[in-house]
């Protein structure tokens, strides 16, 4: 059962990241329309970047749905018991959820006709960015909360018939150890993102045999892999905080004291220097998609050892 919760977790951090950060990495890819002089190019970007808020959509809903099989067949009884000390802040966040898929289906229903200016620019951005942060903090940072809650305070407020009070979530959810959790699994989402525009730019390119679609695809996949090794750089400074600002207990368990959770916290450092190789070869030449798709497999399993890693620990 353990092998299947990290298993179904695992994807569905995945697949929701990467829905979560697909709206922001489109902000930063329409700077290439204002940005850009050739209208041909500004269109092929423009229709890109509207693939991409329907993609988001979908990897959402996608995501969504495996957290509902995740918690109605996986999740613990115990687990249940800790959502529910957290009930109100369960409504709120579905509200969020609601909330940033509205404003999803605005922008892309209001981009159809037009790719706008630099005002339709930054307010698009705006638009996108709400939505995007909305999911990226309320969601994440809520079940790090629910774990992080200590035995003794859930005893309690069980006993009690009372849900944790905002003081104490808050309290909770800024220490040192779930900030730095916090902001390393965003970046680990944002990582995702970019692979998977760097995937559709070169699938795009291979399927179109000229002209300034296919030249637009090859730049974004080349921008998009560039934007990869910089958040995997990053990726090494956050881990290092999330590894000494974690729990004595946990630590261990990551470092020889746990098995499992050492063997693919070790899979998973090495792997984590494989991809920056990888990833810097793929800009100093000429992209090739099987080498590639080779980066983007590294990474996933990258990204699955990191996800059980901290499940077990």
């Amino acid at each position: 059962m353990q092998i299947l919760l990290v298993f179904v977790h695992s994807v569905h951090l995945l697949v929701v990241g990467i829905g979560v950060c697909l709206p922001l990495v489109v902000i930063l890819l329409n700077r290439k329309i204002i940005r850009l002089e050739d209208e041909p190019h500004q269109e092929a970007v423009w229709i890109m970047s509207r693939s991409l808020i329907k993609h988001s959509l979908t990897a959402i809903l996608i995501g969504s749905l495996l957290g509902f099989a995740l918690a109605g067949v996986v999740w613990s009884e115990e687990f249940h018991q800790r959502c529910h000390l957290v009930m109100t802040k369960f409504m709120w966040a579905g509200v969020e959820w609601l909330t940033s898929i509205l404003l999803l289906i605005v922008v892309f229903a209001q981009w159809r006709a037009t790719r706008g200016g630099v005002r339709a620019f930054w307010i698009r951005s705006l638009v996108l960015l709400i939505a995007s942060i909305n999911l990226l903090y309320h969601l994440p940072v809520l079940f790090i909360v629910i774990s992080a809650l200590p035995d003794a305070q859930v005893e309690a407020l069980i006993t009690a018939q009372d849900e944790l009070s905002s003081s104490a979530f808050r309290t909770i959810a800024y220490t040192n150890e779930n900030l730095s959790r916090l902001l390393h699994s965003s970046l680990a989402m944002l990582t995702t993102a970019f692979a998977y525009v760097a995937m559709i730019g070169i699938r795009q390119a291979n399927q179109i045999t000229a002209g300034p679609r296919r030249d637009s695809a090859i730049s974004i996949c080349r921008w998009a892999a560039r934007n990869v090794l910089i958040t995997l750089f990053l990726q090494i400074a956050f881990g290092l905080w999330t590894l000494l600002a974690m729990s004595r207990p946990r630590m261990q368990n990551l470092l020889g004291e746990d098995l499992p959770a050492t063997a693919l916290f070790a899979t998973a450092i090495v792997l984590l220097f494989f991809q920056l190789q990888q990833w810097t070869g793929l800009l100093g030449e000429r992209i090739d998609r099987r080498r590639l798709v080779q980066a983007i497999s590294t990474l996933i399993t990258l990204y699955f050892c990191m996800a059980a890693a901290s499940s077990l620990s």
